[in-house]
């Protein structure tokens, strides 16, 4: 990652926030947006609605600007070389506190997709940007945004946001709804490049900010990996290579779908948590609990001939087998049981 790049991710990761506790977040968002000249507004609730540019259907890249992590005023970001099974010699960066040094959560779970946002907003010619505030409790801010400021969201080609964890995570699903179709043209344009980058694990995830649009309007959602880790912990972390993958990924995604618009299928499944074997709830709504098939050497092997097909030629059922098989392996490999949702 560039250096001036480098430092702005840092320059977002300090600034303290939490969910209804943003003020710092909104205050340092719009001095950036003054001195940029971009078109923005502000509502009542603290949710950020940026245009840039003028086309028929924008694309919008969207964040949130809460975290769980209670504010601390003395949070810095160290950058530091990170080295264990997943990750060898990369550079990453983690929040401390500057009194006592003790680890303190960066919150990269949402300010790493908070700067990718700016990012694409700065290189891109025509294109939306909303970050919304208090996700982490429950989509507050998105869920009232698509009712009080349709108007926003009307010109909208795709959506993408940046909240899906670690380096390789995509949301095929969120709170039951699938983001797009398996068979359609979003995801044979999309598809191949998504896993071409890494993106591998497609699962069906609870809520993040773009369930509420998925509910309200027709268009098509991805839901990126953003690069943050141990997310929800005191030792979360950022691997900085993963963010700028993220980067790339959503300027490649921008040039293969354009300014155009993309539908979205109305389809869909019985979300499960298999971290239980009991009827549980995210707050918003009651969900359905089942175990975990674990993974065999049959499925193994089936993924791996699946990687070598194209995702044009794999069938409905190809597809079913494929979102189950990440599913399962995610929380297969999950060491964060107790920092589940985004």
């Amino acid at each position: 990652m560039e250096v001036n790049k480098l430092n702005r991710l840092k320059e977002v990761l300090s600034v303290p926030t939490h969910s209804k506790n943003e003020t710092r977040m909104i205050k340092y968002l719009t001095n950036v947006l003054d001195k940029k000249g971009y078109e923005y507004e502000v509502d009542s609730m603290g949710n950020i609605f940026v245009t840039k540019g003028n086309t028929e259907y924008f694309p919008l890249f969207i964040a949130h600007t809460d975290t769980v992590h209670v504010v601390n005023e003395n949070l810095r970001i160290k950058e530091y070389i990170h080295n264990d099974h997943r990750h060898q010699n990369k550079v990453a960066l983690t929040g401390f506190d500057c009194e006592n040094n003790n680890p303190s959560g960066c919150g990269g779970d949402d300010k790493c997709g908070v700067f990718l946002a700016l990012e694409m907003l700065d290189n891109l010619e025509n294109v939306k940007v909303a970050l919304f505030v208090s996700e982490e409790i429950g989509c507050i801010g998105s869920r009232a945004a698509v009712k009080s400021n349709p108007e926003f969201f009307k010109n909208v080609g795709y959506a993408i946001q940046y909240d899906s964890p670690e380096g390789d995570s995509l949301s095929s699903t969120l709170m039951g709804k699938y983001l797009f179709e398996s068979s359609s043209e979003f995801t044979n344009k999309v598809g191949d490049v998504i896993k071409e980058r890494g993106i591998t694990k497609w699962a069906k995830h609870p809520y993040t900010d773009i369930w509420p649009l998925l509910e309200e309007f027709d268009f098509c959602c991805l839901n990126l990996a953003a690069g943050y880790y141990r997310y929800h912990t005191h030792n979360e972390y950022v691997i900085v290579d993963d963010v700028q993958n993220g980067y790339d990924l959503g300027m490649e995604l921008y040039n293969i779908l354009g300014e155009n618009k993309y539908f979205r299928p109305d389809k869909n499944h019985t979300w499960t948590n298999p971290m239980t074997n009991s009827r549980g709830s995210v707050g918003v709504q009651q969900l359905l609990v089942e175990e975990v098939k674990p993974i065999t050497k049959e499925d193994e092997d089936r993924v791996g001939k699946l990687n070598l097909k194209s995702l044009t030629s794999w069938t409905d059922g190809d597809w079913d087998f494929y979102e189950d098989y990440c599913d399962r392996k995610s929380y297969e490999d999950d060491d964060d049981f107790d920092s589940f949702f985004y």
